[in-house]
């Protein structure tokens, strides 16, 4: 099957989830890589290889002890692309006000992906703007038969968000957005404004 075919196919599942945090990691809690792997079956019959890198909190020393705290009680691994040359999906960027110091993460934890923000003063508290299952979103580079995570994050700063002609006067843009992307395939800004997120589209 072609693969945009089977990522378009895909591409629908969401789930919402409720992540609720303790004091102590879970019993699965670890602190080494991971590997999520297993076969899909898309519709037409076709099975679907993936093969999901899960890296461990320990691998991002520049998170806030804080930070770490919480994403280790809640079982998190950090899901990373099929394309990731290096760890990814946890940014640091303004994304409460100008020149705040928050954090935004994908959190992989029982199957299901969920992206946190964290605001600064508030680290135990995080934000879920979204979650999905591990598989919704795949990808593969180009001749590969074995797909791994499709979902990818990152910081947009204001002056970026303000050059975008489909995003003009959407908001004020004078601190930073959280680019959420299907690698490949769209992307949308998540935008705090006056303590409410904006879901912006048209973002590339």
């Amino acid at each position: 099957m072609n693969p945009g075919v089977a990522m378009a196919l895909l591409s629908g599942l969401l789930a919402a989830v409720g992540q609720s945090a303790s004091r102590t990691p879970p019993a699965n809690f670890t602190n080494t890589e991971q590997v999520e792997q297993g076969q899909l079956q898309v519709p037409g019959g076709d099975l679907l290889s993936y093969r999901i890198r899960l890296l461990p909190v320990a691998s991002f020393p520049d998170l806030p002890p804080a930070i770490g705290a919480q994403l280790r009680s809640r079982g998190c691994m950090i899901p990373q692309t099929f394309e990731a040359q290096a760890p990814e999906n946890v940014v640091q960027g303004a994304f409460r006000a100008k020149g705040s110091s928050d954090w935004a993460v994908l959190c992989s934890a029982t199957g299901t992906t969920t992206l946190y923000v964290f605001f600064a003063g508030q680290f135990d508290d995080p934000v879920a703007l979204r979650s999905q299952p591990d598989t919704a979103w795949l990808g593969a580079d180009s001749g590969s038969s074995s797909f791994g995570s499709a979902w990818g994050i990152s910081a947009r700063g204001a002056a970026n968000l303000r050059a975008s002609r489909q995003l003009h006067g959407a908001a004020d843009f004078d601190h930073d957005g959280i680019e959420d992307a299907y690698l490949e395939h769209a992307a949308t800004v998540h935008y705090c404004q006056n303590s409410h997120w904006l879901v912006l589209t048209g973002s590339q």
